[in-house]
């Protein structure tokens, strides 16, 4: 079996990651001040034969579980980068040390059930001019040649 080194890139450099490795790091981006949305991007692995619908189903019911206060307020679909992939979008809140946290979260599976998460937070109701933001976000993506 010929081995297979995985390339991960990052923004200071890449590495090579040894055999069978995955990618499960996590991205977060913010901008100092405050009432600002913050940006993650994190990676998962979906279940062999589970569709994406499933997987997003699976997760939320972990959250829903597993974060004080969870209401799901909205799920619909949504496209990354030049109508690249089609996913779905969750907006949601949850409580945290009592003060409610609002986000979105649009997940896409990239290949192979490879996740890609990317969620916007924000520790007041989210804005039309966030929402705007999140979707320029997700528009701008492309895949690394």
């Amino acid at each position: 079996m010929p081995e297979s080194h995985t390339t991960c890139r990052f923004t200071e450099g890449n590495i090579t990651l040894p055999d069978h490795y995955q990618d499960r790091t996590v991205n977060v981006f913010t901008l100092p001040g405050k009432n600002t949305p913050a940006f993650n991007i994190s990676r998962d692995s979906m279940n062999d034969d589970e569709t994406l619908s499933a997987y997003i189903d699976r997760q939320l019911t972990l959250m829903q579980k597993h974060l004080k206060g969870w209401k799901q307020t909205e799920r619909v679909s949504v496209v990354l980068g030049n109508n690249l992939l089609q996913g779905e979008c969750v907006h949601a809140s949850y409580l945290r040390d009592g003060k409610r946290v609002f986000q979105q979260q649009a997940v896409f599976n990239t290949s192979e059930n490879h996740i890609l998460v990317f969620t916007m937070s924000r520790v007041e109701k989210i804005r039309d001019m966030d929402s705007q933001c999140f979707q320029a976000l997700l528009g701008s993506f492309r895949f690394n040649t």
